[in-house]
């Protein structure tokens, strides 16, 4: 029980770890523009992840024998993340398009669960998923009014 309470607060500072970073860069991009503002994101994050690579053991295999090509679109995601909502926050709001974006994340993480996608066990949907989804749905077309 332990374990999933934590593993849920980190998924949880990592929902608001999303909503802060789009406002942040929203907020530099309007500031510098919208490249630059990427830029000094990416060169943030490029310093944790070499910082947190070190501190595991600083293997050196970063292509291993076998790996289908599709476990390499984290990187291209994350540059979608991070320049759409750079781009769309300060023109639609925060909220809203975090709501939207979480929308487009359960939309996604169902349909890998359903087909087993990208090496991940299958989960079937079930009408129980589906109903929440619509909730998600309906909760962002709340926020929107």
């Amino acid at each position: 029980m332990t374990t999933k309470i934590v593993l849920a607060a980190l998924a949880i500072g990592a929902g608001v770890a999303a909503a802060v970073q789009a406002a942040t860069n929203a907020g530099l991009s309007k500031a510098t523009g919208l490249g630059p503002a990427l830029v000094v994101n990416t060169v943030i994050v490029l310093i944790g992840a070499i910082g947190l690579w070190a501190a595991t053991g600083a293997r050196t295999t970063f292509f291993a024998a076998g790996a289908s090509w599709t476990l390499y679109l984290g990187g291209l995601c994350g540059f979608v993340i991070i320049a759409s909502l750079a781009f769309v926050l300060p023109k639609i709001g925060a909220a809203y398009a975090v709501a939207l974006m979480i929308g487009g994340q359960c939309i996604a993480a169902l349909a890998i669960d359903h087909f087993g996608l990208i090496g991940m066990p299958r989960d079937p949907l079930t009408l129980q998923r589906i109903i929440g989804l619509a909730l998600l749905a309906a909760g962002a077309v709340v926020m929107r009014a």
